[in-house]
């Protein structure tokens, strides 16, 4: 789990047009150093991303992945159990906050960083954070990307 703030500013892209722009990034970066100045937007119609409710969605995940560090859930399972009791649990839930649920708690699919000590950059989603800085969400799960020697199964430096 990681405060959103904490994340690198997403990088401009080209697509879509929520993502582009000088004002855009002023907003998100005033809300990382002062995220008390900039009002929380609403999810909003531009892409999927910015139409899930990442403050929702994000608090789930993150109490589920929770739930499975205390139940002794080992790492490359937790995907199956967010997955399993985000259908069991949540079925109230609109299925965009469904999905965007299990994408942040599945393995390969969440948000991924490089490793702390180099420079931070996204390894996918870049846009999914983007919506959460903008919504004010303020924590949420995050994987860590770290190349490992096929020999010894230690971290590559």
């Amino acid at each position: 789990m990681m405060h959103v703030t904490r994340l690198p500013i997403p990088q401009e892209l080209r697509d879509p047009e929520c993502m582009i722009g000088p004002k855009v990034w002023l907003v998100r970066r005033i809300r990382c150093l002062a995220p008390w100045l900039v009002r929380c937007q609403r999810p909003r119609g531009c892409c999927w991303p910015h139409e899930v409710n990442w403050r929702q969605a994000a608090a789930i995940a993150v109490h589920l992945v929770r739930q499975a560090h205390t139940a002794g859930i080992p790492d490359e399972d937790i995907g199956d159990f967010v997955m399993n009791h985000v259908h069991d649990e949540h079925e109230d839930l609109d299925a965009r906050e469904r999905t965007a649920i299990v994408l942040l708690g599945g393995l390969d699919v969440g948000i991924q960083l490089s490793a702390p000590g180099s420079v931070w950059l996204y390894g996918d989603g870049q846009h999914r954070v983007a919506a959460q800085l903008d919504q004010g969400v303020r924590e949420t799960i995050v994987q860590r990307m770290e190349l490992l020697d096929p020999v010894t199964g230690l971290p590559v430096t």
